[in-house]
């Protein structure tokens, strides 16, 4: 199965609306999910995420600042590694971060700038990891509208926006138009619930079975004892039946011991009636030693 990262960049940088207002606001929020300072009369955007350029520069051509040369303004470092400066005149920096309200599209700009998710062993963490405090309480509130819980916490100079319910994520995911991304979660996340189960219900049969299985050890010891010290001839029918049961299914649970014998009874008073055995053996010998205990 393909990794849920390579789908959801390739996703991201791929698809191109045709709403041209809709570019617009993904150009806005790009723009300021990667600003950095300004410096004079420009503003500095960097980053290291190289598809975030290969994005806005795409989708450049279909917003309405596409007569401006946006490879003029570029700035790729000579060995092709580090961070892609954008460096703009702050007159259309501030017409772009502040051309259109806050919206889906605009949040999916956001999301590709400074945005990850990270799927640990338990669940699905999306974060935005933003540079000021403005595109912070912008973001919060965006999501606070529809009604998607998050944490913001400040740490290393950057305020990080948390969402951890997966069906938040999905939400988020499906707004942003990222259909593919949205569904390759939602399956991995059934896989998981699915493992989650099975494996729970196996280390519930694996730990009955080890109950079951001591508890027929302890009994065959009772048998063997009551046997071997002829005390089974002093003891009522049921109980003798109960011993002998025993004795000819070792590893029968305490409902088939219940069936298997001659008048056939339920798995309580099977446990009840080895209580009464185990209770006398350990009231006869060792003056109320509990020899069970000193056997194991």
């Amino acid at each position: 199965m393909e990794r849920i990262d390579s789908v959801l960049w390739d996703e991201w940088v791929n698809s191109i609306s045709p709403d041209k207002k809709e570019n617009d606001a993904e150009c806005s929020g790009i723009i300021e999910g990667i600003f950095v300072a300004r410096k004079m009369d420009h503003a500095v955007l960097a980053s290291l995420r190289l598809w975030v350029f290969r994005r806005l520069y795409a989708i450049w051509k279909y917003t309405r600042w596409s007569d401006v040369n946006f490879s003029s303004y570029m700035r790729v470092p000579k060995s092709k590694k580090g961070r892609v400066k954008l460096i703009l005149p702050f007159e259309l920096y501030e017409d772009i971060s502040r051309s259109s309200r806050t919206s889906w599209a605009w949040l999916r700009g956001v999301f590709g700038s400074c945005g990850s998710i990270f799927w640990p062993k338990n669940g699905y963490h999306l974060t935005f990891r933003v540079k000021n405090e403005q595109l912070c309480d912008k973001t919060i509130a965006f999501l606070n509208t529809r009604g998607i819980k998050n944490n913001c916490r400040h740490r290393s100079g950057n305020y990080e926006i948390q969402v951890r319910n997966h069906e938040a994520i999905v939400t988020i995911l499906a707004g942003m138009e990222l259909m593919k991304t949205s569904l390759m979660i939602e399956e991995k996340a059934i896989i998981r619930s699915v493992k989650s189960r099975v494996n729970m219900q196996v280390n519930c049969d694996t730990s009955n079975i080890k109950k079951s299985l001591q508890a027929a050890e302890k009994q065959l010891y009772i048998s063997k004892l009551l046997v071997k010290t002829g005390l089974i001839d002093d003891l009522p029918v049921h109980f003798k039946d109960l011993v002998f049961t025993r004795l000819n299914y070792p590893s029968a649970t305490l409902r088939e011991i219940g069936q298997l014998l001659p008048k056939p009874v339920s798995k309580s008073t099977v446990e009840y009636r080895w209580n009464k055995l185990e209770n006398m053996i350990n009231g006869l010998f060792d003056g109320g030693t509990n020899v069970l205990q000193a056997k194991s």
